[in-house]
């Protein structure tokens, strides 16, 4: 079983923003847009997904894992799209 669901107490608290991040975390959005644009986001997400689905991986084993990879990379894609909007909408 993965750390992340053996310690989950842990790993469901904000581990690696910092004080004023967490006060600010619309800069956090600004400045992560800031590095990356939507096409480059929509890019490194869909190398990890076609990394995870075509090589040997216990983790994505069965058809169901592949498919559950499949519907969370299209949510992390529309969370990253209503982000980039938030920046736009927030410099007018």
């Amino acid at each position: 079983m993965s750390v992340f669901f053996e310690r989950k107490e842990l790993f469901d608290q904000v581990l690696l923003l910092a004080e004023e991040e967490m006060q600010d975390p619309i800069g956090v959005f600004e400045r992560f847009f800031s590095d990356y644009r939507l096409h480059e986001c929509r890019y490194i997400l869909w190398a990890m997904v076609q990394t995870c689905l075509t090589t040997d991986n216990t983790e994505f084993g069965n058809p169901e894992e592949r498919a559950d990879l499949l519907l969370r990379y299209k949510d992390i894609e529309r969370l990253l799209e209503a982000c980039t909007l938030v920046i736009k909408n927030g410099k007018k």
